[in-house]
């Protein structure tokens, strides 16, 4: 994540250490030395919606397997003996699991700092209360658009009535809640409309995911934006970010899922403060780019372990037979041990690239539904040979 709203206007959320401070991983593999990861947990693979670009490819059902409680319960004490900084309960939709307050419950009764990525249509005045209760402190609520095509994405009429009546009910009750866009040529036009429900549902964080091609989102590779367009949604994303701090509205604005917003941070102030630039830059290799295999993981329902939430088609183990903290800090998968020192992997044009130290190479799997090689190019750089070379002195 690229907190925009921290680049442009100082704007502090209390977890800028985390987000700038990442060490690059030792090339030895042991559990001693492995990066703790934030751990994308899906719950449940089966979902209340049919969202056309949901990476997890949700169903109705749950599978067949999905881990039990006590082998989630299992995993979370793994999990915090591994001390892994946080836990995501995803999906699916997660609240469609029935035990799902009593995993989370658990999570919280260790010490776990847990968040919850949900649909928030099962979110009704008991749910919210029982959130409340828990001691819930995050949750993340998805908004594809306006009301018309968020139904429409979503599959289902009355979803974004449904929605945003849970953010409400959550906010009433003292729950931080954020909004999540995942941004395409079928609502980009639209992404305004989000950051104003931001403001009139007084949400204090909006995350803007870039178009992931898995799952589902795999099938959308056509309606992705063009190079031209996603250049004019992260410049208005800027933008916007901007003129709401000067005018008193300190909305958190974060880009997902694309590390080349990073460099065009930078290349936007190169223009006119190059000393600022570059020190924005220095600090940005704090984050070491994309982070898939490192500090983000993700288990699936069934207890697969994969290298970020977008890979689901590439297993690197199973809690049900290894614990997570073996699988991730003993990092015997061929594609995990890459990913801890990938650059060498990498194509050549990111090798060149001078924001190399900030990118990583971006999204693997996007890169692989693309090129059919993991560790081909991302097709959504959207930066020029131009920019990306190197700077003459």
């Amino acid at each position: 994540m690229l907190s925009i709203s921290n680049l442009v206007a100082d704007h502090q959320a209390g977890n800028e250490g985390l987000r700038y401070g990442h060490r690059k991983p030792r090339p030895e593999f042991s559990l001693e030395v492995a990066p703790r990861p934030v751990v994308v947990w899906a719950v449940t693979n089966a979902c209340n919606l049919k969202c056309v670009h949901c990476y997890a490819s949700a169903t109705t059902d749950p599978l067949k397997g999905e881990l039990t409680y006590d082998q989630g319960v299992a995993l979370l004490d793994d999990l915090k003996q591994f001390n892994v900084p946080a836990i995501l309960f995803s999906g699916g939709e997660p609240l469609v699991r029935p035990d799902v307050l009593r995993l989370l419950g658990y999570a919280r009764q260790i010490g776990h700092r847990v968040t919850l990525s949900t649909n928030g249509l099962l979110i009704d005045d008991a749910m919210a209360d029982r959130l409340a209760e828990l001691g819930m402190q995050y949750i993340g609520i998805s908004i594809d658009g306006g009301r018309q095509t968020h139904d429409r994405l979503r599959g289902l009429a009355g979803a974004f009535e449904g929605s945003m009546a849970a953010v409400k009910r959550c906010r009433d009750r003292g729950i931080k809640v954020g909004l999540r866009f995942t941004v395409h040529a079928l609502n980009y036009q639209e992404m305004d409309h989000v950051i104003d429900q931001c403001l009139a549902y007084d949400v204090p964080r909006l995350c803007i995911y870039h178009l992931a091609y898995a799952g589902r989102g795999g099938k959308m590779q056509k309606v992705d934006l063009t190079t031209e367009q996603t250049r004019q949604v992260v410049e208005r994303i800027f933008t916007r970010t901007a003129e709401l701090h000067r005018s008193g509205a300190p909305l958190e604005v974060l880009t997902v899922a694309n590390h080349a917003d990073a460099a065009y941070a930078i290349l936007r102030l190169e223009a006119h403060d190059p000393q600022a630039a570059a020190e924005l830059h220095q600090r940005l290799r704090g984050t070491g780019g994309n982070q898939s295999g490192n500090f983000i993981s993700s288990v699936d329902p069934l207890g697969n372990v994969h290298y970020d939430q977008f890979s689901w088609h590439y297993t690197c183990g199973n809690v049900k037979q290894t614990p997570f903290s073996e699988v991730w800090g003993r990092a015997t998968d061929p594609r995990l041990k890459i990913l801890r020192d990938r650059v060498a992997h990498l194509p050549e044009a990111c090798q060149k690239c001078r924001f190399l130290d900030i990118c990583n190479g971006n999204l693997r799997t996007r890169a692989e539904a693309a090129t059919g090689d993991w560790l081909g190019f991302d097709p959504s750089c959207y930066l020029s040979a131009s920019e990306r070379a190197p700077r003459k002195v």
